[in-house]
């Protein structure tokens, strides 16, 4: 039989005057939270208490000290208290789609078409459509659950780029460097990965794709120099500025060459 009585695992929210989150704690009671200011391991929130006037607020009881804890950590990643050292313990909030260690780089200024090309040197922005299976039967990018695995593969194929390889062969400065892959809506498009492009392999018939559902068109994978980088140019995780796609397969792609330019389509004025 649990030792625990009724009435315990609370999480509590300091507050400043103006509703600003200061602290997220954790205790077995309510009167964990009214103790801090009268002595507190955290000698930045004692002060704080003792200074200010504040609003405590408390939620729970909760069913255990993991549920409440779980709580208490997501709330410290989501609010992002000034007063709080620690992450907490339990699953914290991340950003859709970017690895936990690349937190930061949605929060930082969207970046342009322009931008993205000067960065990299010229760069192939490729869409990256929601949803479950793409029509080869491979696994679309889950933005909820995303692993590297499933980002080169929706990357690195299938493109509709016959109309660019010649001018690409026979000027290869001006061939991309970059592949990136582009997903979310207009107002929340971010970077899944960017990868180096092997250039000098751009229409080699090896990386030709053939599939029944193209009508006899073909479609070109993009050669990879290293599968494994998914952050060239520190790109990854990057939101982007008013970058759109079209719903044809020759508008599924963006190319920008190193000054910034766009090169493809003509016109970026497309959904």
């Amino acid at each position: 039989m649990s030792s625990e009585t009724p009435n315990q695992h609370y999480v509590y929210l300091y507050r400043s005057a103006t509703g600003r989150p200061m602290y997220v704690g954790y205790g077995h009671h309510v009167a964990r939270a009214l103790s801090h200011s009268g002595g507190s391991h955290n000698p930045q929130l004692e002060e704080w208490l003792g200074k200010n006037n504040f609003d405590l607020r408390v939620a729970g009881p909760y069913g255990s000290e993991d549920e409440a804890k779980k709580v208490e950590a997501a709330l410290i990643s989501a609010l992002n208290p000034e007063l709080n050292h620690a992450p907490g313990d339990g699953p914290q909030f991340v950003p859709v789609g970017v690895p936990p260690g690349l937190w930061e780089r949605p929060q930082m200024d969207p970046l342009t078409l322009r931008e993205i090309g000067i960065a990299t040197g010229g760069a192939l922005l490729v869409y990256l459509a929601p949803g479950d299976q793409l029509r080869d039967g491979r696994k679309k990018f889950d933005a909820a659950l995303p692993t590297d695995q499933d980002a080169v593969s929706n990357i690195e194929m299938s493109w509709d780029i016959d109309r660019h390889l010649d001018e690409w062969r026979s000027s290869p400065s001006a061939a991309p460097k970059v592949v990136l892959g582009v997903h979310g809506p207009v107002k929340h498009r971010f970077v899944v990965g960017s990868l180096a492009i092997k250039t000098e392999e751009l229409g080699n018939p090896e990386f030709k794709r053939e599939a029944k559902q193209w009508n006899g068109h073909h479609r070109w994978r993009i050669p990879l120099l290293d599968r494994t980088e998914l952050d060239v140019a520190q790109l990854r995780g990057r939101r982007l500025e008013g970058v759109r796609f079209g719903a044809f397969s020759h508008q599924l792609h963006i190319w920008v060459d190193g000054k910034g330019s766009v090169r493809h389509p003509s016109s970026h004025q497309i959904g």
